[in-house]
């Protein structure tokens, strides 16, 4: 079995209303954005890396911090799609102490980070180096303090209607961020 491995981002994230106001959304994973994560590994996700788990997102649980270190659940994925910018998902936050706590904090910007644990499947070197996952399974997205990467997958607001202008700031933010060429 490959290795469990966890990344952040800073997701434009909206908490939004659809009926009670614990649906959270946005994009979880920037693609073609190389990050990186130690002197041996700069990585970035392909687009289509998780589209064999699109028809099963509610297995993908929602959690505050990583479970492997000691995370709670707080609800689980609704839906999941390719965008522009990035993998979209909603989620559903259950009504748990720790649920409500987390839905508070997003709502208060007091956290605005996320992470995603995943096994990669399937990789290829760039010529540039970079290594771009271009398969990997996605078992978790975990609310967490501080994200791997920054403003191209940040918290943008907290609502009530159903709108989403806010994903469109952070399709900007990721188009005008630099991108390696693809490979010839």
């Amino acid at each position: 079995m490959s290795e469990l491995l966890t990344r952040s981002y800073t997701p434009d994230l909206e908490v939004r209303n659809s009926g009670d106001g614990r649906t959270v959304e946005g994009i979880v994973v920037p693609y073609g954005l190389a990050q990186y994560i130690d002197d041996e590994l700069t990585e970035q996700f392909a687009s289509g890396a998780f589209d064999h788990q699109v028809r099963a997102a509610n297995r993908i649980k929602f959690t505050r911090d990583h479970q492997t270190h000691g995370g709670r659940i707080i609800g689980r994925a609704l839906a999941m799609r390719n965008d522009a910018a990035g993998l979209y998902m909603e989620f559903r936050v259950s009504n748990t102490e720790t649920g409500n706590e987390t839905l508070e904090l997003l709502k208060d910007g007091a956290l605005t980070d996320l992470s995603i644990g995943f096994i990669p499947v399937a990789n290829r070197r760039l010529p540039s180096g970079v290594v771009e996952r271009t398969k990997a399974n996605l078992f978790e997205v975990s609310v967490v303090p501080e994200g791997a990467y920054g403003e191209a997958a940040m918290v943008a607001a907290v609502r009530s209607e159903l709108k989403t202008p806010h994903l469109d700031s952070a399709r900007k933010l990721i188009q005008a961020w630099p991108v390696l060429p693809p490979l010839a």
